[in-house]
C-alpha cells in the first residue's frame, strides 16, 4: 500500500476508530505536490478580513501552489486577487501586507507599472520596441467574500463562497460577523513545520493543559473544550472560559462567569476562536513538505488596540504554539514508531483528515460514497 493510499485508508475511519496519519505524512515530497495539486490549486483558501484591506491601496500577498498573488484594495474600492509577477521578466511586485505609497503597482525592477486593477500603464525607456499594453496585463484569480472575510481560489469553477461553507453561515450570523469592521493588523510567521501539524494543533484545545499551562489553560481549561459538529468541508468546536479582564481572551464586555467561543475551521487553511466581540484567526500556508508560512490576526466589532501585556500573552501563547509544532515535525522522521488513536477531543482532527481525503482523492467515488459525501 502506498503512502496516499493509507492516508485515504485512514481517513475513512469515524471518531472512536480513526487514528493519526502516517508519520511520512507530514515529510513526504509526493503528499506536498498532491496537496499541492489537488488542494491548493483547486478549493478556496482563506486570505484576510476585509478590515486589513479597507482602504485603495491597502495590499496583502501569499503564495499559493507556487503561484504569487496579491490582492489589492482599487481605487474604485474593489477587491481583486492578480498575479503578484511582473510579466516582463517576472520579478515579485509586492511583497507582505501594506499600502501602496502611489496609486499604481511598479515592478522594482525595471519600473513596470501597473494600475490596481493590473492594467498596464506605463513601460520605461522601451526604445524602438513597441510593447503592447493590452497583452501584459497582470492575470486575475477568482475572489469572493464572506461575512468579511476574503477568500481566493486558482479554480476558475470553484463552488461559490457561501455554498462552499453553507452549514458555517449560522454560526458566524449569530455572532454577527460580518459587523467585525476593524483589524488589529497581521503578523506573519515561518515556522519549520508540516502546515498540517500547525492547523491540526490550532484545531484541538486537548494540549492547552500542556502546552499552555501558564497562558491559555488557567482561562480557557482542557476539560471545558467539547466538540459541536463538522464533517469533510469544516468543523466547530466550542469551550468556556473564566471572564478575565486583563488578557486579550478575557477583553469582553459580558459580566458572566464564564465566557463561551467557537473554534471554527474552514479547511484547508483557516482557524478562528470566535467570540461575540471580536475574531482571534490564523491561516497556514505550505512552503515545502516540512515547512509553512503561519499568519494570525484579530478582526473586532469595536476598534481597538492591544495593550503591552496583551502583545506579550499573544508572543507567549503563539511561540509555544510554534515550538511544540517543530517538535512534533521532529518526531516525525521516525521510521520504526507509528501514529496512534485519536481521542474524543481530537473529533475535528478526524474531520480536517477527511477534508485532505476528499480532496486528494476527489475523483474516487467509491471513497466519496463510502464517507457519504457530496462530490
Amino acid at each position: 500500500m502506498s503512502l496516499l493510499e493509507e492516508i485515504q485508508q485512514i481517513a475513512k475511519n469515524p471518531a472512536g476508530e480513526a487514528e493519526s496519519l502516517p508519520f511520512a505524512s507530514y515529510h513526504s515530497l509526493e503528499v506536498h505536490e498532491a496537496e499541492q495539486a489537488f488542494i491548493f490549486t483547486q478549493d478556496w483558501v482563506f486570505v484576510c478580513f476585509e478590515a486589513d484591506l479597507a482602504n485603495p491601496g491597502d495590499y496583502q500577498t501569499l503564495t499559493l501552489a507556487g503561484e504569487p498573488i496579491a490582492v489589492i484594495r482599487g481605487e474604485d474600492n474593489q477587491l481583486r486577487a492578480l498575479s503578484n509577477v511582473c510579466r516582463h521578466r517576472g520579478a515579485l511586485l509586492l511583497k507582505g501586507n501594506g499600502t501602496l505609497t502611489k496609486k499604481n503597482v511598479s515592478c522594482p525592477y525595471h519600473a513596470w507599472t501597473y494600475s490596481t486593477k493590473g492594467i498596464l500603464k506605463a513601460v520605461p525607456y522601451p526604445g524602438m520596441i513597441k510593447v503592447e499594453k493590452e497583452s501584459h496585463c497582470l492575470p486575475k484569480f477568482k475572489l469572493e467574500s464572506l461575512f468579511g472575510m476574503v477568500f481566493v481560489s486558482l479554480n476558475k469553477s470553484a463552488l461559490p463562497l457561501e455554498e462552499r461553507f453553507e452549514g458555517l453561515q449560522k454560526y458566524y450570523a449569530e455572532y454577527k460577523v460580518d459587523e467585525f469592521n476593524y483589524s488589529s493588523g497581521i503578523d506573519s510567521e515561518h515556522w519549520n513545520s508540516n502546515w498540517k501539524l500547525a492547523m491540526e494543533n490550532f484545531l484541538e484545545g486537548y494540549h492547552f493543559f500542556a502546552v499552555h499551562k501558564e497562558t491559555v489553560e488557567p482561562a480557557a481549561p482542557t476539560k471545558k473544550v467539547y466538540y459541536i459538529e463538522g464533517n469533510a468541508d469544516w468543523s466547530v468546536s466550542g469551550g468556556k472560559q473564566k471572564n478575565l479582564t486583563r488578557t486579550l481572551l478575557g477583553k469582553m464586555k459580558s459580566k458572566d462567569k464564564d465566557i463561551e467561543y467557537l473554534t471554527i475551521c474552514m479547511p484547508p487553511n483557516f482557524v478562528c476562536l470566535l467570540y461575540k466581540e471580536y475574531m482571534s484567526w490564523a491561516r497556514a500556508l505550505p512552503t515545502g513538505p516540512t515547512t509553512c508560512e503561519i499568519t494570525f490576526g484579530v478582526a473586532s466589532r469595536y476598534p481597538y488596540r492591544l495593550t503591552r501585556a496583551e502583545l506579550e500573552f499573544n508572543d507567549r501563547f503563539f511561540k509555544e504554539d510554534r515550538e511544540i509544532c517543530e517538535r512534533v515535525q521532529e518526531g516525525m522522521s521516525s521510521q520504526r514508531s507509528k501514529a496512534g488513536q485519536l481521542v474524543e477531543l481530537e473529533k475535528a482532527i478526524v474531520d480536517f483528515h477527511q477534508y485532505l481525503a476528499k480532496w486528494i482523492f476527489a475523483k474516487n467515488d467509491a471513497f466519496l460514497s463510502e464517507l457519504n459525501l457530496k462530490s
